[in-house]
C-alpha cells in the first residue's frame, strides 16, 4: 500500500490592496529606468564626437611627409671648363674659360628658377670665378665626392680652320644608354635654340676610338661634354652672344626631360 506523505493543503488568503501598492512600485521603477536611459541616449547624440585639432594636424603632417617622399632630388654637377692660368682656347681677347663661365652660369640660374612637381634639384659646380685652377681629374673628383647624379662638362671648341663651326656634345667610348639619351636630348633643345650645324654626338676622343677626354673618363656617374660652338668661327661667336641665356635654359630643359622620364632613377637604384 503507497504511503501518501504529503501534508494538508493551506490555503492563503491574498489582499488585493497589497497587490495594487506592489503594481504601482513596479510601474514607478520601470519609468524612472526608461527616462533615465532615454535620457542618457538623447544626452550621448546631441554630443557627437568631433575630430580632434592637433589629430588633424597629425593626419596633415602624414600627408605632408608622403608628398615629401614622392620628390625626386637629384644632384646636378655644373663644370664649366678650364679656369684660372687655364684659359682653354681663345680668339684674340675672347677667352674661352671666359664663355665657358659665361653660359654656366645661366645653366646655374636657370635651374634655380626651376619649380618643377616632384623634381628637385641640388647643384654643385666646380668653379664661380674665372680665377679657379682644377686638373680634369680634381674635377671629376669633386663631382664624385659630390654624390652627383650628372655632370654637365661645359666648354667651347676650337679649330684652326676657321670655318668649321657647330656644336658637338661628347659621351664616354663605351657610353651607357643614358649618356647617349642626355647627348640627344641636348642637341633637341640647343638646335631649337639656333646653332649652324649639328656635329652629332661623338664618343671617346678627338681622333682617338681607344681613349676618352679625362672628364668623362674619371667622372662615375653620367656625364658629358658640350662643346658649344667653335670659338674660332665668327658666326658660331655671334650667335653664342646672342644666344647664350636660351642655350642655358635648353641645357636646363634637356635634363629636366631626361629627369621626368625616369633615367637618372634607373641609375640611382
Amino acid at each position: 500500500m503507497a504511503v501518501n506523505n504529503s501534508k494538508p493543503a493551506v490555503r492563503r488568503r491574498v489582499h488585493k490592496g497589497r497587490v495594487g501598492g506592489c503594481l504601482t512600485v513596479l510601474v514607478i521603477l520601470i519609468f524612472t529606468v526608461s527616462t533615465i536611459i532615454s535620457g542618457c541616449t538623447k544626452k550621448n547624440g546631441g554630443n557627437k564626437e568631433k575630430p580632434v585639432i592637433n589629430d588633424v594636424s597629425v593626419s596633415q603632417e602624414s600627408v605632408t611627409d608622403v608628398s615629401q617622399d614622392t620628390v625626386k632630388k637629384y644632384i646636378i654637377c655644373i663644370d664649366p671648363g678650364h679656369g684660372g692660368e687655364d684659359i682653354g682656347s681663345s680668339n684674340g681677347d675672347r677667352l674661352e674659360k671666359v664663355d665657358n663661365l659665361r653660359y654656366a652660369t645661366e645653366v646655374i640660374e636657370e635651374f634655380s628658377r626651376r619649380d618643377i612637381e616632384g623634381i628637385e634639384f641640388e647643384i654643385v659646380t666646380t668653379r664661380t670665378s674665372n680665377d679657379v685652377d682644377m686638373s680634369n681629374k680634381e674635377r671629376a673628383a669633386f663631382g664624385n665626392n659630390a654624390g652627383a647624379d650628372l655632370y654637365l662638362a661645359l666648354h667651347r671648341n676650337h679649330s684652326t680652320d676657321r670655318t668649321a663651326n657647330g656644336v658637338e656634345i661628347w659621351v664616354q667610348q663605351q657610353a651607357e644608354v643614358i649618356d647617349e639619351v642626355l647627348g640627344y636630348k641636348l642637341f633637341k633643345y640647343i638646335n631649337k635654340v639656333g646653332i649652324q650645324s649639328d656635329r652629332g654626338l661623338q664618343k671617346g676622343y678627338t681622333n682617338d676610338t681607344q681613349n676618352n677626354f679625362q672628364i668623362i673618363e674619371y667622372t662615375n656617374m653620367p656625364c658629358c661634354i658640350v662643346e658649344l660652338g667653335f670659338i674660332s668661327n665668327d658666326e658660331d661667336n655671334r650667335l653664342f652672344d646672342e644666344h647664350y641665356k636660351e642655350y642655358g635654359k635648353a641645357i636646363v630643359d634637356a635634363v629636366v626631360e631626361l629627369c621626368q622620364e625616369g633615367y637618372l632613377d634607373k641609375v640611382q637604384d
